[in-house]
């Protein structure tokens, strides 16, 4: 049987994909990460240090895709990992500090 790729599942998979490459680059810079699905499907990864944590997801469509965190923050463009996690890593030291 052949399955049907809907649009929204492609652009889930865009963004698992680049939450990986986000992921990838946290772990070169040494950071502790995790990523998951919740039941939404949606998928994040959660920053941790001794007392703070930041999680951040992948939004957009149509092939602009965005860095937010949960709260609502844009980070910057997904095309812009190594500059994004660098902010990753500035938002949870200064939380932590």
């Amino acid at each position: 049987m052949h399955q049907l790729v809907t649009p929204a599942q492609v652009e889930l998979d865009e963004r698992q994909r680049r939450l990986l490459r986000l992921r990838h680059e946290l772990a070169r810079i040494g950071v502790r990460t995790r990523i998951r699905r919740p039941r939404n499907g949606r998928w994040k990864i959660t920053l941790r240090s001794a007392r703070w944590s930041e999680t951040v997801l992948c939004a957009g469509a149509e092939g602009a895709y965005a860095y937010v965190t949960v709260h609502g923050r844009l980070l910057g463009p997904a095309d812009d990992v190594r500059h994004v996690a660098q902010v990753l890593v500035w938002m949870v030291d200064r939380k932590h500090r």
